[in-house]
């Protein structure tokens, strides 16, 4: 095709009329600053979507951190208030004696009181292991923590576990099933723990962050992520590892009503999925 060009007339009132031709480069420079124009637009929009990815990972990473650390603490409250009362006798603490009053002889002190024989710390430790073994408590305080923990449920069913680890974080796969007839859907909340060690002490974290109680339960099970399964749903939990030995990962379903239904727990070693 041959070029073709524009003629343009000036005319003004004082002077005659003048010729001006302008060239096809004029349109190939304005098409040019256009292609620049939102070459630039596009680049600029994805580093800004860049950057608003990688805060909102240090904000989630920050926000996991935190409840990480209110949980330590808890675990930290309730070890210390369990080697309390271990240390007190079933009567509670030893009171102070009274101080003797001024001016006064001081009695002699009452004959010594002969204390109960106790039991060598060998045994007692063997005699605490044994009873946890059988399920049972060795003091009032453990009697009031420990409870049977149910290991399956006749309307819900975790299976389909996969662990996998991708760089420093560790995704854990699982399905919720509905043992039940499809049209009646199973409804709750689900909560994944992983048990781990952390520079030599034990680390309990929840998906979804959540905060727990000193024997590593949600406080809160309505906190959980939330299902209404008909059949079976797929989920995905996301943990960071770092320093961290991954001990087990545990799984609780809850019901509506916040009661625990059915607890699961995978070691880590263990490459069997629960199908």
């Amino acid at each position: 095709m041959a070029r073709q060009k524009i003629d343009v007339l000036l005319v003004r009132k004082d002077a005659p009329v003048q010729t001006m031709r302008l060239g096809p480069w004029l349109l190939y420079i304005f098409i040019l600053l256009m292609t620049l124009t939102l070459a630039a637009l596009g680049g600029g929009g994805y580093l800004l979507y860049q950057q608003n990815q990688a805060l909102s990972e240090i904000v989630r990473d920050n926000k996991r951190l935190r409840l990480s650390a209110q949980n330590l603490e808890t675990i930290v409250r309730g070890l210390q208030d369990r080697a309390f009362l271990a240390n007190m006798t079933g009567d509670g603490p030893p009171l102070p004696p009274p101080p003797p009053p001024r001016h006064m002889p001081v009695p002699p002190p009452p004959a010594p009181v002969a204390k109960p024989t106790q039991a060598p710390p060998e045994q007692t430790a063997d005699n605490d292991a044994k009873a946890k073994e059988n399920g049972e408590a060795s003091t009032p305080q453990e009697a009031q923590a420990v409870e049977p923990w149910p290991t399956s449920a006749d309307w819900v069913d975790v299976r389909k576990v996969k662990l996998t680890k991708s760089g420093r974080d560790l995704l854990v796969y699982f399905d919720i099933a509905n043992k039940r007839d499809y049209k009646h859907p199973a409804q709750g909340y689900a909560t994944v723990l992983l048990r781990s060690e952390r520079k030599g002490a034990p680390w309990v974290e929840a998906w979804p962050p959540t905060r727990l109680t000193p024997l590593g339960r949600p406080e809160d099970p309505k906190k959980g992520a939330h299902f209404a399964v008909q059949r079976f749903k797929r989920f995905r939990a996301r943990f960071v590892l770092v320093d961290k030995d991954v001990e087990a990962v545990e799984f609780l379903i809850f019901n509506e009503q916040g009661e625990l239904a059915l607890l699961m727990r995978e070691e880590a070693g263990s490459k069997k999925s629960n199908n």
